[in-house]
């Protein structure tokens, strides 16, 4: 009687197990789903679990990289406007960020029919341009930085990482978890 007790216990311990591990790969659904959720669902139902797993794994990621690139955009937009005020891109961008800027406000101006970038020109530039503001003006930013060599590494590496998720690979743990220190070293500095 006791065995067969067990047996019934631990497979039903086991089903539950299963039946979250469905739910996780969007195999079943929940029972509890939103709207939004459910359309998601049978939305990527038909993509393989291992895309479906992919793109769990990479939200974490992207999130990260989404708050680490609008923290260093912040930053930098805040600063220079406390000195120069809101139009400080025209006195403190060089002339390849200005051409950038003039380039990609052209290409969105001929496609109309997509949604553009934010207003402010700042966010018509690449990762790596942020950098490029900072160390061109370190005279403002060194207070804030142990040396320019910080600076670069964390966006550089950053950037590298950016542009492998843009790309919608999946991104390395090891890789993730460098993005993270970054992001956590740069909270740290600024504040």
């Amino acid at each position: 009687m006791d065995k067969n007790v067990n047996n019934f216990a631990l497979k039903g311990i086991f089903a539950s197990y299963c039946v979250k591990d469905m739910q996780t790969s969007g195999l079943l659904r929940t029972p509890d789903q939103q709207v939004s959720e459910q359309k998601d669902h049978n939305l990527f139902v038909t993509a393989s679990e291992k895309i479906r797993h992919g793109s769990m794994q990479m939200q974490r990621y992207y999130r990260m990289l989404y708050i680490f690139e609008n923290l260093v955009r912040e930053y930098i937009n805040n600063t220079f406007t406390e000195i120069d005020g809101e139009n400080w891109f025209e006195i403190r961008s060089n002339r390849d960020m200005k051409k950038k800027l003039t380039k990609r406000k052209s290409d969105e101006e001929k496609n109309q029919w997509h949604t553009g970038r934010n207003e402010h020109p700042l966010f018509y530039m690449d990762f790596g341009d942020l950098a490029l503001l900072i160390i061109n003006h370190w005279n403002i930013f060194n207070d804030f930085f142990p040396d320019q060599a910080w600076v670069t590494s964390r966006i550089k590496d950053t950037e590298r990482t950016r542009n492998v998720i843009a790309h919608t690979n999946e991104l390395p743990a090891e890789e993730g978890a460098r993005m993270e220190m970054h992001l956590r070293d740069w909270i740290k500095q600024i504040g």
